[in-house]
C-alpha cells in the first residue's frame, strides 16, 4: 500500500495512524541527538497491508545487505516493536503523557536499556539518511522496508507523503 496524497484528503483516522508513526521516528532523530546514533528503524507492512509496523534495533542486529530489515528474523520478538494497531500506547506506554518525541526518546533508554546501549555510537552515514529521509517525508509520512504487495529492492516504500517522493536505501552498518 503506498499512500501518496495530500493531508487534507487524508481521514481523520489515517491522520492520526501516520502522525502517530511519524512520531517514532522523530523519537529516534532524539536518540540520534542524545548519542545514540547506532539505533535504527526497520520499518515495514504487515501482511494485509493495513497496518504500520516498526521494529528499533541496533544497527547491529541488521541485516548486512540492507539497512533496514533484521538480519535474523529470530530476533523480531527481542527487539521493541510497534505497529500502527497500538494507536499511541506505543511498546505498551498506556498511561503517559504527553508523548513528545524527546520524552518517548528518554523512556526508551530507560525501558530498553539493552538496546539503547547497543546503539549509543556513531553512525553518521545512518543519522545523515535517517535525517534526509525525515525531510523528504515531511510532514507527516513514513517510509517502510517492505510488504507483500509491494518491495522494491532500490529505494523505501513511502506512505503519507506527496506524490514523487522517492527514500533510497538506508546505509548497510559496517563496524560489524
Amino acid at each position: 500500500m503506498v499512500v501518496a496524497m495530500k493531508i487534507d484528503q487524508l481521514s481523520p483516522e489515517t491522520l492520526t495512524e501516520a502522525k502517530n508513526a511519524r512520531r517514532l521516528f522523530l523519537m529516534v532523530a532524539e536518540l540520534h541527538k542524545l548519542g545514540y546514533e547506532g539505533l535504527r528503524v526497520a520499518p515495514f507492512l504487515s501482511p494485509s497491508g493495513c497496518y504500520w509496523r516498526c521494529v528499533f534495533l541496533p544497527a547491529a542486529m541488521t541485516s548486512p545487505t540492507h539497512g533496514a530489515r533484521i538480519a535474523r528474523d529470530d530476533d523480531y520478538e527481542l527487539l521493541p516493536r510497534y505497529s500502527s494497531a497500538d494507536e499511541d500506547n506505543y511498546f505498551g506506554w498506556r498511561n503517559m503523557r504527553p508523548k513528545t518525541p524527546i520524552i518517548l526518546a528518554r523512556r526508551f533508554i530507560v525501558e530498553f536499556p539493552k538496546f539503547a546501549a547497543q546503539g549509543h555510537h556513531p553512525d553518521p552515514a545512518y543519522v545523515g539518511w535517517f535525517t534526509r529521509m525525515l525531510e523528504l517525508t515531511a510532514p507527516i509520512g513514513v517510509v517502510s522496508a517492505f510488504g507483500d504487495m509491494c518491495s522494491p529492492d532500490d529505494r523505501m516504500i513511502t506512505e503519507f507523503c506527496e506524490d514523487g517522493v522517492i527514500v533510497r536505501l538506508p546505509p548497510v552498518w559496517g563496524g560489524r
